[in-house]
């Protein structure tokens, strides 16, 4: 499948797509267009949340300087200082201020890298970038007073991820991975709430709306042509960072009908010991990552999605498997 038209959400095309989802979804399910989403600042202070995973540092994975993970043995992939904004989501959530420091000085060793047309030199240059501007524009939105400083390399990263050139070399190896049409979505929507640029949340609409297409009738959201027990739950996290930050009324009562949809595969693994069964999935446990080491459950992905969209739905059951969860992983403090 291609990637819409750059001027999607202003042409024909994208007013026949919206029919037609509005079509797909019924009445019944689109919420009022003035009832706000919840912002990503209440998600991540959930009590569950706080008492668990955010209590926890992220880990060692980072020298003094800021480089993060891979790049600790000299710079390969900008997606490794997305590790920053973890810091600064725990550092938030469980006040912790040097948490949040060494948040912003692993992002800011990463816009080290920029070039002045907003590209970071990176391996994987597009999917690389888009992971970046994902973590880089959630902190800026969760720690504003500390963001502004950063606005506009965010904002310089954000057009060279939308410019024909980036998109050319970049979005045809996406093709396989509905995941990241969300990843894209949630870095253009969050970019857009920052700096206030209308063209960023247009392009979060587009990206948004090619992702919301692909889901099957039995709620995958394909990874390689089939279901994945890690990735399927990355895309739901990445749909509901999002959310907040979704303009559209169209739009938000899809992803939160996309959302209902995905995650009962995913929990229809969950053991009772709170492990996740992942054969038989297309990517975790066949591939390896950045490091060399395969791939395995993502189940700090897996209890932040089930956790927001436990509140953002509303889906209040989903909190009980993300307990089991926490539990079976020892980040729970009872």
């Amino acid at each position: 499948m291609t990637h819409l038209r750059r001027d999607f959400m202003s042409g024909a095309a994208g007013l026949t797509l919206l029919g037609a989802l509005s079509r797909r979804l019924g009445a019944t399910t689109l919420f009022d267009p003035a009832e706000p989403a919840l912002p990503l600042a209440d998600l991540i202070r959930t009590p569950l949340l706080v008492r668990s995973l955010y209590r926890l540092r992220v880990g060692d994975a980072f020298s003094p300087d800021g480089a993060a993970g891979a790049n600790q043995d000299g710079y390969k992939w900008i997606e490794e200082q997305r590790q920053g904004a973890e810091w600064i989501v725990r550092g938030i959530a469980d006040a912790q201020p040097d948490w949040r420091a060494i948040g912003w000085r692993q992002l800011d060793w990463g816009l080290a890298h920029q070039t002045e047309d907003g590209d970071f030199g990176s391996r994987d240059p597009f999917h690389s970038t888009s992971f970046f501007v994902e973590a880089l524009a959630r902190a800026c939105l969760l720690d504003s007073e500390t963001g502004m400083a950063r606005r506009t390399a965010l904002g310089r990263a954000a057009h060279w991820l939308m410019s024909p050139a980036a998109e050319a070399r970049g979005v045809p190896g996406n093709h396989p991975f509905t995941h990241r049409r969300y990843i894209l979505a949630a870095a253009f929507g969050q970019a857009a709430a920052v700096t206030g640029e209308a063209r960023f949340a247009a392009r979060a609409r587009a990206w948004a709306l090619e992702g919301l297409q692909l889901q099957r009738a039995d709620g995958t959201n394909p990874e390689r042509d089939g279901f994945d027990a890690g990735y399927q739950m990355v895309g739901v996290l990445m749909a509901l960072r999002y959310l907040p930050v979704c303009d559209d009324a169209t739009i938000r009562a899809a992803l939160r009908r996309m959302v209902r949809s995905a995650v009962p595969p995913e929990l229809a693994r969950l053991q009772p010991d709170g492990a996740i069964d992942m054969s038989g999935s297309t990517r975790i446990g066949r591939e390896s990552g950045r490091t060399g080491q395969l791939k395995g459950v993502p189940y700090s992905e897996v209890v932040q999605a089930l956790v927001y969209g436990a509140r953002a739905l509303p889906q209040p059951s989903w909190l009980d498997p993300a307990t089991r969860i926490a539990r079976s992983r020892h980040w729970l403090r009872d």
